[in-house]
């Protein structure tokens, strides 16, 4: 019998190089990763003409250009433009409404783009506030670690590849045509300002460098890169550069932050939010030094994948475990009170007045959509997932907890799985927009475009078939104006139907 190659290391010198990669920039490479770092190893030896692995690590030893290559091929740097609007829509929802007010109108708007790769974010966002008609000042700013990358985003020159999805008049309107590139228009490229950094250094949040008291940070797929409590560390500081009423965006594959740092989380139509909690942001995880045997590392990846999971589950018929000892007084009028608390922004005690409540009677389907979107909105997206699997074993047929399942099937990752949930909710009801709000969300990230598109359209029929202002089903409060307007702002970046 043939045995399979072992994945690992092919040489010490290509883990030594890694070592370097990782206290430099915090990169780590569990067993499955390092074929794939290799590979990258690999083309930065033929792209600087280097003949041996050891050669590769006594040019990377000291910064210069063989460091920037390394970081570079060791990382994805592939985005496009208007990238997940949803989450872009956080900038008018929460931001821009909230500026516009006499009082706020003087003050600069601060939007950092942090792992911006070639730039298509940063000027995504700069572009979004001429459309949303923002002519205060704003501040908007870009950095990765790669310098390779900032030079292409200043150049602000991009093949169809990154436009994809893009709609004709936006390309016309913020683009120029050169041969088979685009190119940014100049005063969109005069709006942003790239510069590098290191998310793992203690260069910020600082006045210095533009990082301080931001109002929002978009820093997506780019803390997968790193190892438990690494990720602690950059949220925190994170943190720490926004304003207190500032917002973070994380992506989809990222490890969610609540039980890593102090932060608050809200559940939205565009996912979960992460913003400042009262104090100051501090880490519950203490990076400590890379080992030689790069043990730590590995055991450091498997922890997180166990982070995520729990935002994946199966569905089991085991019951779900308390969380607080039944001899814990609760001076509350469950559950009346338990629905009062989650109107006026008390989750944690609306969770608790839940969990009890469902204790005495598991029949109140309404109930466990108060337990799972109060868990969700106090960081425990572990816990709703569980949550949520526990109450369809019971409510099967309750579309607002198929919706909420695929919510956070989507939020850990589980694309394919989170569409599926959403189909399940509209097979139950198919008058269910926000169903359709989750269906093409996820299809737009499974690149099912036609699909997506096809999703938000019958999202926005639907919605005209209501009372203007009502409210809608299972969305927590959104009116059908509001919903209306994320609907159509999907469509705006999915390529036309064939």
């Amino acid at each position: 019998m043939k045995h399979s190659r072992t994945i690992g290391w092919s040489n010490e010198q290509f883990e030594r190089v890694a070592t370097v990669a990782y206290r430099v920039a915090g990169l780590v490479f569990p067993t499955n990763r390092q074929a794939s770092a290799e590979s990258a190893m690999r083309r930065v030896m033929a792209t600087l003409r280097l003949e041996t692995p050891a050669a590769l690590l006594h040019e990377v030893g000291q910064p210069g250009e063989a460091r920037d290559a390394l970081l570079a091929e060791l990382t994805v740097g592939e985005s496009y433009f208007f990238r997940e609007a949803g989450a872009l829509s956080v900038l008018e929802r929460e931001i821009i409404d909230a500026r516009r007010s006499p009082e706020r109108q003087d003050e600069p708007l601060r939007i950092w783009s942090a792992g911006c790769a070639t730039g298509e974010e940063p000027y995504t966002l700069a572009m979004l506030l001429r459309e949303l008609g923002w002519a205060q000042p704003a501040h908007i700013l870009g950095t990765d670690i790669s310098r390779p990358r900032l030079d292409a985003a200043r150049r602000g020159r991009y093949t169809q590849w990154s436009l994809r999805g893009v709609s004709s008049s936006r390309v016309e309107r913020w683009f120029s045509a050169r041969g088979k590139h685009f190119i940014v228009d100049e005063s969109i490229r005069a709006a942003v300002q790239f510069q590098s950094l290191n998310l793992v250094s203690d260069e910020y949040p600082s006045s210095r460098n533009g990082t301080a008291g931001q109002d929002l940070i978009l820093c997506r797929n780019v803390l997968i890169y790193f190892d438990l409590p690494t990720v602690a560390q950059i949220a925190t500081q994170l943190l720490r550069a926004l304003r207190p009423d500032g917002w973070l965006l994380l992506g989809a594959s990222d490890p969610p932050l609540a039980d890593l740092v102090d932060c608050r989380t809200s559940m939205t139509p565009s996912g979960v939010v992460y913003q400042r909690a009262d104090g100051e942001p501090r880490a519950h995880v203490a990076r400590t030094p890379l080992t030689p045997a790069w043990h730590h590392d590995v055991i450091a990846q498997a922890v997180i994948a166990e982070e995520r999971a729990p935002s994946l589950p199966k569905r089991s018929l085991e019951p779900v475990p308390p969380m607080y000892a039944e001899s814990a007084p609760l001076a509350v009028d469950v559950p009346t009170d338990a629905v009062a608390a989650y109107a006026g922004g008390d989750y944690a005690t609306a969770s608790r007045a839940a969990e009890l409540a469902l204790a005495r009677d598991g029949s109140d389907a309404s109930m466990w959509v108060t337990w799972i979107r109060a868990l969700a909105n106090t960081g425990q997206l572990a816990r709703a997932g569980e949550v949520a699997a526990a109450a369809i074993d019971r409510h099967r047929l309750e579309p607002e907890l198929q919706y909420l399942h695929g919510m956070l099937l989507l939020e850990g990752g589980s694309v394919a799985e989170g569409a599926r949930a959403a189909r399940r909710a509209l097979y139950l009801d198919r008058s269910f927009v926000i169903g359709y709000m989750l269906l093409g969300d996820a299809l737009s990230r499974l690149a099912d475009m036609t699909g997506s598109r096809h999703a938000f359209e019958n999202a926005v029929r639907l919605i005209d078939r209501l009372t203007p202002g009502a409210a809608i089903a299972g969305a927590d409060g959104v009116s059908t104006v509001r919903m209306r307007q994320i609907a159509v702002e999907r469509l705006r970046t999915i390529a036309p139907s064939p």
